[in-house]
């Protein structure tokens, strides 16, 4: 169990260290539980992946692999090929990955293979990337460095971010919105259009694209979030968020610590 109070002076202590330079997801993940963002970034718990994250990570990389290939060639690989990719990166995260009784790895991975394809027939065709996974952005936001990076830049200056859910999107989230805004604000071309693309990966597999615009109230969020965020991140005292809809065990990899240090139960 955490002890905090006796060891609160040496967190503070690495927490200086650690907000030196600040990433939109740190925020993310900040905001919505600051438990969270200690384990992952001040203690380094090693708790495995979610089987979420692991299907999230495998169909990123299939995706991603193909529009560094259509970057480079100027179209994209068969959609057959994009699936070999994802299903051989499924079968290397799911190894490190401890399933709840409700995920089975086999119909995971044939939902995977459903939007990998969605995606290449129904998405992919008409972007035409001008940059992929720019991780090199950094500036100065509010008096604080950051540092960020976007999946693709297209040939218009659009950011098109890829993402996976297990319900399908009402709207843009905010903290997505306070993401890709600092994408915006730090990528070189960038027009302020953004394309969120959403694979739902549930009993129906689909394809959820919403196109949107940054605005003054968004730019305002980065200026007004980033330096509040960084000093709460010094003060070295942390809540748990259990009402976070990301408080779910098939949601957060530090679930069995977080229940060990906080007691409580976290459920599916």
């Amino acid at each position: 169990m955490i002890d905090i109070f006796a060891r609160r002076s040496k967190v503070a202590t690495r927490a200086i260290g650690m907000t030196d330079v600040l990433t939109p997801v740190q925020v993310r993940v900040f905001s919505d539980c600051e438990i969270r963002w200690f384990y992952q970034h001040l203690l380094a718990v090693p708790d495995p992946p979610t089987a979420s994250m692991a299907l999230d990570g495998a169909m990123r990389a299939a995706l991603i692999t193909n529009f560094r290939h259509k970057l480079a060639c100027r179209e994209d690989l068969q959609t057959q090929a994009v699936v070999e990719l994802f299903r051989r990166a499924w079968q290397k995260l799911q190894q490190g990955v401890t399933f709840c009784d409700d995920e089975h790895p086999d119909r995971m991975g044939c939902i995977g293979e459903e939007l990998v394809r969605i995606y290449m027939e129904r998405a992919a065709p008409p972007i035409q990337p001008a940059a992929i996974e720019q991780r090199t952005m950094r500036g100065v936001l509010a008096s604080v460095r950051i540092q960020a990076q976007f999946d693709i830049l297209d040939e218009d200056g659009m950011i098109i971010a890829i993402n996976t859910a297990r319900n399908a999107p009402r709207g843009i989230e905010p903290m997505h919105r306070f993401e890709l805004t600092t994408c915006y604000r730090l990528a070189a071309g960038a027009s302020g259009v953004v394309r969120s693309d959403t694979l739902v990966n549930s009993e129906s597999p689909q394809y959820v694209s919403q196109v949107w615009e940054i605005n003054e109230a968004d730019i305002q969020l980065t200026d007004a979030l980033y330096p509040v965020a960084k000093e709460a991140m010094r003060r070295g005292y942390y809540l748990p968020n259990r009402g976070s809809v990301h408080c779910s065990l098939h949601q957060c990899p530090h679930w069995r610590r977080c229940e060990q240090d906080f007691g409580g139960v976290v459920e599916a």
